[in-house]
């Protein structure tokens, strides 16, 4: 019998070459290894030498091998081969540097960023592994992996079962298995699955299908968010009372930075009863991306989120989710939550009596507000939903110039290349910060302004901005030369009438009276559609009709915005989410059109936040589609995501999320076995981002000694790796002293 222990180093075990122990458990060895047959590193796993003749140990082991080899997906363990040597069985797998998410976590809730970002790769895994009829029934935060390039891969399928794939809805409802060994037995004091993670039927030892999996994915995240364990007990007994009938506490009464819609996702995950629960993991991605791509619009300076989202549609499941959350028991004191409610109703009382309040005192006053003020002076709620899209598309028009651009068809062809796209201008120097209620729409400007400049004239029409056109007039000439309609007058200033809309129809909307909203607004935008709020109106009614899931009636209310308003700054926005319905549209060419779209954001607000967002979402579809074009700098053909990315990294280098672009761009030189552009991206990375969580100046310096061979520019980059790198011990022994 193979002996397994640290004198394994150095021998070669069938065609691999063991290097070094990576690590033992209770149920075996791990060994980093050479293959010599493919030149390439891999991870060795031995059956510990004492549990050789435990035959459902031996079972598990090669279950493992044989279920985990039937998938292929990024975000599973590649499982190579099984073979045994001398006795001693072992699996070889793909070998993985990096951490697993259980020490990632560390007892802190992560970054929500980075939390949706692996969360959604999980449910890819999960996704893929139920479509081949398989369960994993061991999801926990142990067995999944997260390597240093941020990707994660879920591990150990020893408890895996097979079971019969269901119809092509994957739904697998009917597709159940019957324990063969009972899930509850224990064996030498360890229990056959965490029970921590188990689903309620799981733990009742009852027919389990994939929802059980979801329910201890549903653990993991509110783990993931809380940096706590969900079900808690100083017993077994004690943690199968919490699974069975007690709440946990929501995620965001432990954690303030979990938005409600991350929450609700959570609860539906948690629903003990699975006809609750999500159905499939594809249908809790999605929710996933939902609220990581309204996180991303608000990151990118789009504010408002656009898309709906599990709380904003209020969907059934998840208010009833939220319903029974709230009226359940909870493993943690009832303490924890009695004030919300108390609290809540305060907030909401004073709110009432200062909206009076202000209420009377506008009614009083003899100089009104300007335009902009009037929008930012509506009630909280509304303001989230129309200011930041008003604000952030007139920052865009008054702080960026605009080069002149020939319009882009959406039906343009993919050939776009990096020349047809124009580069960002640089931004105009910056005004004196003013206070919010100043900020004046682009193209017009206040009233007590006007005055002062005529004499103290009466009311005046809307005015041309000292960076450009009137806004106005560019309105007034693609809406056919409509006239404009005199603005209405509040006492002594003027009100532009569709400012007063989109403030009364958001207030509106956030009550969910939605078709109230929407003819009020399509009135206003019809009756002023030279007011340079115009475009902000038709960007709210498609808001308004995504919130009711209108999604065609969406897509045709942007395709509208961008014909009549396409030189304003809302048409970008109206391009970029006429894009992002396109993608989960039925048209067969939905995938080219919407990255001919994202190309065309880029070309109408080259400037702006949204231009790395559609580039970066461009890449996403071309990698998925696998496109490849020739790149005249590189002078071969390349996938043609990097050149979407090497776009974004050249010409957003402070955009957010370029950290991220980097490494993503690095490693496709890499793949493409083009050493120096990639080892100058890490290198760039590393010294640009020096806190990013790639180990970018390792992989740098690595690059720079094994490919190139040039070993002043590796020890360089060694001497960058932070202390927090897995590779710092290594990286100071080649580091110059």
């Amino acid at each position: 019998m193979l002996s397994l222990s640290r004198h394994m180093v150095g021998k070669t075990i069938s065609h691999y070459e063991i290097i070094e122990q990576l690590g033992a458990g209770g149920m075996g060895v791990v060994y980093k290894a050479a293959d010599l047959k493919l030149s390439r590193l891999v991870a060795l796993k031995f059956l510990s030498a004492d549990r050789h003749h435990d035959r459902s140990l031996v079972e598990r082991f090669v279950r493992e091998a044989r279920t985990a080899s039937a998938l292929n997906h990024p975000n599973i363990c590649t499982i190579y081969e099984i073979d045994e040597h001398e006795g001693a069985q072992f699996i070889a797998m793909e070998l993985l540097e990096g951490q697993t998410l259980d020490q990632l976590i560390g007892g802190r809730p992560l970054a929500i960023g980075k939390l949706l970002d692996l969360a959604i790769q999980i449910a890819d895994g999960l996704t893929a592994a139920h479509a081949q009829g398989i369960l994993h029934r061991d999801i926990k935060p142990t067995n999944i992996f997260v390597t240093t390039r941020g990707q994660a891969k879920i591990l150990d399928f020893g408890l895996a079962k097979a079971v019969a794939t269901a119809p092509r809805d994957i739904r697998m409802s009917t597709a159940v298995t019957h324990l063969q060994e009972q899930m509850l037995s224990t064996r030498q004091g360890v229990m056959l699955g965490t029970v921590a993670y188990m689903s309620p039927e799981q733990a009742r030892g009852e027919e389990l299908d994939a929802r059980s999996d979801l329910f201890s994915f549903g653990v993991v995240l509110y783990e993931m968010a809380t940096g706590e364990r969900t079900f808690q007990g100083a017993t077994t007994a004690v943690v199968f009372d919490a699974i069975l009938n007690r709440e946990a506490p929501l995620a965001r009464e432990l954690n303030a930075n979990v938005t409600p819609e991350l929450d609700d996702i959570v609860a539906k995950a948690l629903e003990k009863d699975r006809n609750l629960r999500y159905q499939t993991a594809a249908e809790l991605r999605a929710d996933l991306d939902r609220v990581k791509h309204d996180r991303d619009l608000l990151m990118s300076g789009s504010h408002a989120p656009m898309s709906t989202s599990p709380a904003s549609t209020s969907s059934p499941s998840v208010t009833a989710s939220r319903a029974r959350r709230s009226t359940a028991p909870s493993s943690e004191p009832a303490r924890r939550r009695t004030a919300t409610p108390y609290l809540v109703a305060a907030l909401v009382l004073v709110s009432a009596v200062a909206g009076f309040q202000y209420y009377r005192s506008q009614r009083r006053a003899t100089t009104a507000l300007p335009a902009a003020a009037i929008a930012s002076s509506a009630s909280p709620a509304n303001s989230a939903v129309v200011t930041p899209q008003i604000e952030a598309a007139q920052a865009d028009a008054t702080s960026q110039p605009q080069p002149a651009l020939a319009p882009s068809s959406a039906g343009a062809s993919q050939s776009t290349t990096a020349s047809q796209i124009p580069a960002a201008a640089p931004p105009a120097a910056a005004a004196a910060p003013a206070p919010p209620a100043a900020r004046t729409p682009a193209g017009s400007r206040t009233a007590t302004t006007e005055a002062a400049q005529n004499g103290g004239a009466s009311p005046v029409q809307p005015a041309s901005s000292t960076t450009g056109p009137s806004k106005t007039k560019a309105a007034a000439a693609t809406a056919n030369s409509v006239p404009a309609t005199p603005p209405a007058t509040n006492g002594t200033a003027t009100v532009d009438p569709v400012a007063e809309a989109i403030r009364i129809a958001g207030a509106k909307a956030d009550a969910e009276l939605y078709d109230q909203a929407l003819a009020d607004l399509r009135s206003s935008a019809a009756a002023h559609r030279a007011s340079s709020y115009a475009p902000d109106a038709f960007l709210l009614i498609g808001n308004i009709l995504e919130r009711q899931r209108r999604v065609e009636d969406a897509m045709a209310n942007y395709v509208e915005l961008r014909t009549n308003f396409r030189s304003s700054p809302q048409a970008a926005m109206a391009t970029f989410r006429l894009a992002d319905l396109t993608v989960g549209s039925k048209r067969s060419d939905r995938d080219r059109a919407a990255m001919a779209l994202f190309t065309e954001v880029v070309e109408l607000q080259p400037s702006s936040t949204l231009a790395p967002r559609a580039l970066q979402r461009r890449a996403e579809i071309e990698e998925r589609l696998k496109i490849r074009v020739a790149d005249t700098q590189l002078a071969t053909t390349v996938p043609a995501a990097l050149i979407s990315y090497r776009l974004i990294a050249d010409r957003y280098p402070n955009a957010e999320g370029t950290d991220a672009v980097l490494a993503k761009l690095a490693e496709m030189y890499e793949d493409l076995k083009l050493y120096q552009p990639a080892a100058e991206t890490f290198e760039r990375l590393a010294i640009t981002f020096p806190n990013n969580g790639y180990d970018a100046a390792w992989r740098s310096g690595e690059l720079y000694e094994k490919r190139l061979k040039n070993m002043d520019r590796a020890r360089t980059l060694y001497a960058r790796v932070p202390s927090r790198s897995p590779h710092y011990k290594d990286a100071q022994k080649k580091a110059p002293r």
